[in-house]
C-alpha cells in the first residue's frame, strides 16, 4: 500500500463538505483551474448536498439556511424552463442540471439576501450560477460559462468511483481493497471517496481534460481503514470514461 496524502477541502464523502454553503465561498474562476498535483493547496469545496443551517431564513451576513438553499434552488430553476428541460446531471438524466452549491450572495439593493445558486449542464458542459433574490423569489442575474471547471461536489465524485470501478481501470482497485482488507471489493459503498478537479498541464493526460469537460481525480479508502492509492486515474464524467495518467 501506498501512504496518501489528502488535499485539503477536497469534496466527496469525508472531506470538507458543505463548507461553501455554509460559509458563503463562493466557486470563482480562479478556483475553477484546481491544481493537478495531490500535493498543492486546493480550492474550497463546493457541496452537492446543499447543507445548510435550519429551514428559516438568515439574517445579514449569516450563512444560508437549508430552507433558504432549497427555495433558492427551486426558484433558480422554476423561470429558466432551457435549463429545468434540456440540461443534464452527472448521471446523464434529463431536465436535471447538476447542483453544485448554493452560497450567500452580495445582496440586492434595497438590503435584500440573495443566494448565488450553481450548477452544471452535463449535456452542453456549462457552468451555470443563478442569483436569486430570497426575498421576492425571483433571479436577478444568471451568468454562464463554458471551460470553467469548479471543484466538484460529493455527488460527483461519488459518480466518478462508480464510472471507474467500471472501467477495466477498477479491477487495480479491486486488487488493492482485496489486498488491504482482505475482502472483495462489491460496490463503491465500500469506499469513502473525495474528488479534486483535474485539468491537464502541457500534452499529458486526457485530450478533453483541459477545461472542456469535467474531469476529476479520486482520493479513496476504505471505510474506517487505509487509503485506497487512485491518484494515477482521471475520470472524465462528461464522457464516462477512465484513464490512467501517464
Amino acid at each position: 500500500m501506498v501512504a496518501v496524502t489528502l488535499p485539503m477541502n477536497a469534496a466527496g464523502d469525508e472531506g470538507d463538505e458543505g463548507a461553501a454553503a455554509r460559509t458563503g465561498v463562493a466557486p470563482s474562476a480562479t478556483a475553477a483551474s484546481a491544481p493537478s498535483s495531490p500535493y498543492a493547496s486546493s480550492p474550497a469545496a463546493v457541496n452537492g448536498n446543499g447543507e445548510g443551517n435550519g429551514t428559516g431564513s438568515g439574517t445579514g451576513v449569516d450563512p444560508l439556511t437549508d430552507g433558504e438553499i432549497d427555495r433558492a434552488r427551486q426558484a433558480a430553476l422554476t423561470g429558466d424552463r432551457t435549463l429545468r428541460t434540456t440540461s443534464e446531471d452527472v448521471r446523464g438524466q434529463d431536465g436535471t442540471p447538476q447542483f453544485l452549491t448554493a452560497d450567500l450572495g452580495e445582496g440586492t439593493g434595497d438590503g435584500a439576501r440573495s443566494a448565488d445558486v450553481f450548477f452544471y449542464d452535463y449535456r452542453d458542459d456549462r457552468f451555470v450560477k443563478k442569483t436569486v433574490d430570497l426575498g421576492t423569489g425571483r433571479v436577478v442575474r444568471t451568468e454562464s460559462a463554458s471551460g470553467v471547471q469548479p471543484p466538484p461536489s460529493g455527488e460527483e465524485a461519488r459518480e466518478a468511483l462508480k464510472v471507474l470501478l467500471a472501467s477495466p481501470l477498477g479491477d487495480g482497485v479491486r486488487q488493492d481493497f482485496e489486498a488491504a482488507t482482505g475482502r472483495s471489493l462489491v460496490i463503491g459503498g465500500q469506499l469513502a471517496v473525495q474528488g479534486l478537479v483535474y485539468e491537464k498541464r502541457g500534452t499529458a493526460g486526457p485530450a478533453d481534460c483541459d477545461g472542456a469537460h469535467r474531469c476529476v481525480r479520486l482520493f479513496t479508502r476504505v471505510k474506517g481503514g487505509p487509503w485506497i492509492d487512485t491518484r494515477q486515474f482521471v475520470v472524465d464524467l462528461s464522457a464516462r470514461t477512465a484513464h490512467r495518467l501517464p
